[in-house]
């Protein structure tokens, strides 16, 4: 009898008026519960105040939107939201929210009390640091409400309006401070330089920051983790070909630095050993530090904040590959002497989903992927087998590259041949190459070796620097091919796009990394 009783209960839609229609700021508004079949009541009034009175009465003493919500029969499900305008007699400047905060888009509107129906003209003017698609050129809108962001934050802002009713002519003020907000930020290395740190937000990008975190002679590859910071510095001495770098000392290393405490960590180096040890990519996962030398190796370590100290490999000339952190050399893979040669450029490592991605530049073509069943304990002496997983771009020399997970994309930067020099993307297969940037080259070793993909965002970001020689008539004709990190929108499926825009230009840095950790 219970359940039938249960079953055969109607749905209660709670429903309630209030008079008057248009109430003034400090006047008594009545609500009349218009529920049938209900036996409590519950009013929340948007402005703090509570009420379980069937036909509450409230006073708004403050004129603005607020949003009224009647639960009835302490069901969660039976609730009826309104919103109410409250009205002064004078019109007022009403802005949506609490604050209005840095690069965060805030709803503009007027209240106005109006019960004849007057005719009502607009005229808003706001400051130079306002951005909205209703605000022209000189800073006027004619809109009735609009939605605003502004560009500079810690800042007093005046929002002026005239505003006709019939035949009165109000001219109202509004003041407020631009809030500074939280944010994920972009980390650049800059050459010869410092660490920079510029914050990201949906409307655009504010000016960059220099930390007091050396990046190092080349960072080619940095990564944000967990609020930490790797440098991959490959060093003074760098080339795309072993001849660049015969008899030169080495000076390169990896260093972790904690954002919160400020600490910097040596994880390994490579100070008096050959230049061709130095610290051309990496990457981590977490409980890994993976990382290349110029051309012939990859290695790990656990990132657990032991340091390596300093690479000495003495004995014979394969005594890398007795050290604990030896990963894999380029002659114990079945690629050798299948397109896989000693002495070519690496162009990043990467480790995903069981598999390893390792690129070559230089005088090398493709990316080359194999697992861990797939090093050998010996090195190659003729044409290897290849591994099951396979070459991808073979017809490029990548000198680095970034895998978009979520859309199953690649983007890599091309050295060679010289007619596909750019940034390019295919699918993760290595399938339907396209190019997005043409940007000329200089060192091949130096071209485009920070990429950085951000499905928050839904963009990728790359660092360029432009050749020295280029003149200045050059970057008239050519705006896109200035120094400086660019984005575009990410490919998706079969779409690739080419609305190349700069997230910071005029600024030379090598690796770039998204730090997660809002600041």
């Amino acid at each position: 009898m219970l359940l039938l009783v249960t079953a055969c209960k109607t749905s209660i839609e709670p429903d309630f008026g209030y008079t008057p229609e248009l109430p003034k700021a400090g006047q008594i508004v009545t609500f009349a519960n218009l529920t049938e079949g209900d036996e409590s009541w519950s009013w929340t009034f948007g402005d703090g105040g509570t009420s379980t009175a069937e036909n509450p009465t409230h006073i708004f003493r403050k004129p603005g939107k607020y949003d009224v919500s009647l639960t009835v029969n302490s069901n969660k499900n039976d609730v009826r939201t309104k919103q109410i305008v409250v009205y002064d007699s004078v019109p007022s400047i009403y802005i949506e929210g609490e604050s209005v905060k840095y690069y965060q888009p805030t709803e503009f509107s007027v209240l106005v009390y109006n019960p004849y129906g007057y005719d009502v003209t607009y005229e808003w003017t706001f400051s130079t640091n306002a951005h909205s698609e209703d605000i022209d050129e000189s800073g006027k809108s004619t809109e009735s409400a609009l939605s605003v962001y502004f560009n500079q934050k810690n800042v007093e802002e005046t929002v002026h309006l005239e505003l006709t009713v019939g035949d009165s002519l109000y001219k109202i003020n509004k003041k407020f401070i631009v809030q500074d907000v939280l944010a994920r930020s972009l980390v650049m290395a800059a050459q010869n330089g410092k660490i920079l740190r510029q914050r990201i937000f949906d409307k655009g990008p504010e000016d960059y920051t220099q930390t007091t975190f050396s990046s190092g002679k080349h960072p080619f590859y940095i990564q944000c983790l967990s609020n930490k910071l790797y440098i991959f510095d490959a060093g003074t001495h760098v080339g795309a070909t072993k001849e660049e770098l015969t008899g030169k000392t080495g000076d390169g290393s990896i260093r972790k630095i904690d954002f919160e405490t400020g600490l910097s960590t040596e994880i390994v180096n490579n100070s008096n050993v050959g230049a061709e040890h130095g610290f051309y990519n990496g990457f981590v996962d977490g409980s890994t530090i993976y990382w290349t030398d110029f051309s012939q190796f990859v290695y790990k370590t656990p990132n657990n904040n032991s340091a390596l100290g300093n690479f000495d490999w003495r004995g014979s000339a394969d005594a890398q590959t007795a050290v604990p952190f030896y990963l894999v050399k380029a002659d114990r893979l079945g690629y050798y002497g299948n397109g896989l040669t000693n002495d070519q450029l690496s162009g990043g490592i990467y480790f995903y989903d069981n598999i390893y991605f390792w690129a070559k530049a230089g005088n090398g073509r493709g990316i080359y992927r194999f697992s861990s069943t797939d090093i050998l304990s010996s090195n190659v002496t003729g044409a290897g087998t290849p591994p099951q997983s396979g070459t991808i771009l073979a017809d490029f020399a990548v000198r680095a590259f970034a895998i978009d997970n979520m859309n199953q994309k690649i983007y890599f930067s091309v050295t060679a041949p010289a007619d596909k020099t750019g940034l390019w993307v295919a699918n993760l297969s290595g399938t339907n190459p396209v190019r997005i940037d043409d940007a000329p080259m200089d060192a091949p070793s130096e071209y485009i070796t920070g990429i950085v993909v951000d499905n928050v965002t839904n963009k990728v970001y790359w660092a360029y620097r432009a050749p020295v020689q280029l003149s200045a008539d050059y970057f008239i004709e050519h705006p896109n091919h200035r120094s400086g990190v660019k984005s575009v929108r990410l490919a998706k499926s079969n779409s690739v796009y080419k609305d190349i825009e700069y997230f910071v230009s005029d600024v030379e840095v090598y690796g770039i990394a998204i730090d997660e950790v809002i600041k």
